[in-house]
């Protein structure tokens, strides 16, 4: 059997029932149902400049954003600026 989990929309196969609170049977010819999420994209500009070096790392952490943390301030923001361009 295949079975969907409706939170992270994994797919697998398993000859076991799976049962849980995310998880349902997945049949390839449904279409998959569309997960309402309450959270609501919000755009926010932010100044690089007025934040600190140690903020900027944090930044780049939560981004994914290899940085090296030995670099100077303004090529950090440099590497942030890159990746969201």
């Amino acid at each position: 059997m295949r079975y969907k989990n409706t939170k992270t929309g994994a797919i697998i196969d398993s000859s076991f029932k799976i049962v849980g609170k995310y998880w349902q049977e997945f049949n390839h010819k449904e279409e998959p149902e569309k997960v309402e999420t309450n959270e609501e994209y919000i755009e926010e500009e932010v100044n690089l400049e007025e934040m600190t070096k140690a903020e900027l790392i944090e930044l780049a952490k939560e981004h994914d954003i290899e940085v090296n943390e030995k670099d100077t301030k303004s090529v950090i923001i440099e590497a942030i600026t890159k990746a969201f361009e």
